[in-house]
């Protein structure tokens, strides 16, 4: 049987802090923004229901792929550098 590793074990709970309060931050923000951008749609006579259409993902793939990225590095920075670590990295 394979030994199980905690890969939190060495990260100080001030950078695991730091992560979950920018996905509260993100995901307030998102949510935010959703409800705002639907009652403008809804104003203007735009059925919200088309929103959970299917969508072709290929389409966006280089745009998504940034913004992956560009949220990957702004909520796990803490994680991913030192630079964002309350400690040096060991």
């Amino acid at each position: 049987m394979a030994e199980s590793f905690d890969h939190l074990a060495n990260i100080p709970k001030a950078d695991l802090m730091r992560v979950v309060v920018a996905l509260a931050t993100e995901t307030y923000a998102l949510q935010d923004r959703l409800a705002a951008l639907e009652a403008v749609l809804a104003a203007r006579g735009i059925d919200l229901a088309m929103l959970d259409a299917p969508a072709e993902p290929a389409a966006f793939e280089a745009d998504r792929k940034a913004r992956v990225a560009a949220f990957t590095a702004r909520v796990f920075g803490p994680l991913l550098s030192d630079e964002g670590a309350s400690e040096p990295r060991k």
